[in-house]
């Protein structure tokens, strides 16, 4: 029965956070009554990855069809990607007039970035709930901390704006420069940090496992 509270703390919270980063994108694009269809459709997908993971944990005999699952979530958050339709039928119902012709792209990275953060949140806190469950309660290798620092620099009104004005193609857009430097530099400060952790957490890993023993000694 305590997996039943675990597992609705995680749907809640990876909810939480995918909406967060969803209302962040609309108040940058601008964002009106097409955003509702966005709102209503990013739960469904939230709820039917937690229980895509809930059965998955409860079957499971090895980590890595977690990781596997993950990984084919993260996937099919880019479904829409593969449904311009769908996209279009969203997009006729935006007023915005300073947003015509662009609301695709919005409405496309309002879905997927949201659905990936879900994803990501759900994979981490099931992946950690199975190997407790299995006597292993060491680090996990990937770059949390590089992740979070990651979402808090872009998911921001600031942090969109520069990343806004990086790809930004318009004529005579003479902030685009100092983006893109600020972007490359702030990317490659992120990678670093990455890589460090995910170096550390190997080494923090190898160490909690225990020491081989010599052929022909009992275990």
């Amino acid at each position: 029965m305590s997996a039943i509270p675990a597992f609705i703390g995680t749907f809640l919270l990876s909810l939480f956070v995918a909406l967060l980063a969803a209302l962040q994108l609309a108040d940058y694009f601008g964002a009106n009554e097409e955003f509702i269809l966005v709102l209503m459709g990013l739960p469904v997908f939230v709820l039917a990855a937690m229980v895509v993971f809930i059965v998955a944990s409860a079957v499971a005999r090895r980590v890595v069809v977690l990781d596997g699952l993950a990984v084919f979530l993260a996937l099919l958050a880019l479904l829409p990607l593969a449904l311009p339709l769908m996209i279009q039928k969203i997009a006729d119902r935006s007023t915005n007039p300073f947003t015509v012709g662009v609301e695709n792209t919005y409405i496309t990275i309002e879905l997927i970035v949201p659905a990936m953060i879900a994803v990501l949140v759900q994979w981490a806190l099931v992946r950690r709930r199975w190997l407790r469950q299995q006597g292993e309660n060491g680090p996990a290798r990937w770059p949390w901390i590089a992740t979070v620092l990651a979402g808090l620099a872009i998911l921001n009104p600031l942090g969109l704006e520069v990343l806004g004005q990086a790809i930004s193609y318009h004529p005579g857009n003479m902030m685009r420069d100092l983006a893109r430097a600020i972007v490359y530099g702030g990317l490659g400060v992120l990678i670093a940090i990455a890589a460090i952790e995910y170096y550390v957490r190997g080494r923090m890993q190898r160490r909690r496992l225990p020491p081989a023993q010599p052929a022909g000694v009992p275990g």
